[in-house]
């Protein structure tokens, strides 16, 4: 006699239970792992203008929500931080990325119709931090288009993998943060240039546009604290640079949200530095 389902039923529980189990703990086992990537780099030449180009070396994650979103969020970054025409659609490539710098620099020495200048493009994409549940990317790009020199600019963006979405400051600490932040970052800088409690930040020693020094939303998640960085012209004249700042998990756990991504960061390094 043939055995119905109802009376497979009993055999078939305890299959089934385990192959729920295993997913689970493969779920669980892929949270508690970094996302997966490569390095890649692509190029472009102007065939009409010699020196044009587009050079970019940039990671590219694994296929997966979480890494999808990272990745778009790269492309869009290296774009902006590369492009300057923002009335065309935004490209959906790496290469149309670099078609359009290159194409812009020719269509720029057609309508010179005198010796222009060749553009130039150079972006390095590297990944800072790799952890269970975040991810922080630095973007760095030296762009010319004529001029007496090349702009230079660096964007961070960090990613909870988790929830798969970018993080802000606000993500990260307590509200009513931003007046200890501040001080705190003033403090450290004060210590980088020297100088005394009182003295001016933006006198020959400090050298800011004016005499404060605030946060700012282009901030990393490093694995020992959380770094801020302040491209040329954004607080300072060309020639200062950009000004790094970093702040040491141990300094800010008072004002740090209770975040399940931050404690394996914040384990060793808070009890080190107390």
């Amino acid at each position: 006699m043939q055995k119905t389902l109802k009376d497979r039923a009993p055999l078939l529980l305890p299959i089934f239970l385990l192959i729920l189990l295993a997913t689970i703990s493969n779920a669980r086992a892929n949270e508690r792992c970094p996302l997966g990537f490569g390095m890649h780099s692509y190029e472009q030449h102007s065939q009409l203008k010699a020196g044009t180009n587009w050079k970019c070396d940039y990671p590219l994650f694994e296929h997966s929500p979480a890494g999808d979103s990272i990745n778009a969020a790269i492309q869009k970054a290296i774009a902006a931080n590369t492009l300057s025409n923002e009335k065309q659609p935004a490209p959906a490539t790496i290469g149309e990325v670099a078609a359009a710098f290159v194409e812009a620099g020719e269509e720029s020495m057609r309508d010179e119709k005198q010796h222009a200048w060749p553009w130039e493009a150079q972006v390095s994409a590297d990944v800072l931090l790799n952890q269970p549940g975040i991810v922080t990317v630095s973007i760095f790009s030296y762009t010319f288009t004529g001029g007496a020199h090349g702009m230079s600019t660096t964007r961070y963006l960090v990613f909870d993998t988790q929830s798969v979405r970018p993080l802000a400051l606000h993500d990260l600490f307590k509200p009513g943060f931003k007046k200890t932040l501040d001080r705190m970052i003033e403090r450290r800088f004060r210590q980088m240039r020297g100088l005394k409690p009182g003295e001016p930040l933006n006198g020959e020693k400090g050298g800011l546009f004016e005499n404060r020094i605030s946060h700012t939303g282009n901030f990393a998640v490093t694995g020992s604290g959380i770094r801020f960085l302040y491209n040329q012209y954004d607080i300072a004249p060309y020639a200062a640079g950009p000004i790094e700042i970093e702040l040491p998990f141990g300094e800010l756990i008072d004002i740090l949200k209770p975040l399940e991504v931050l404690k394996p960061l914040l384990h060793e390094k808070t009890r080190s530095s107390k």
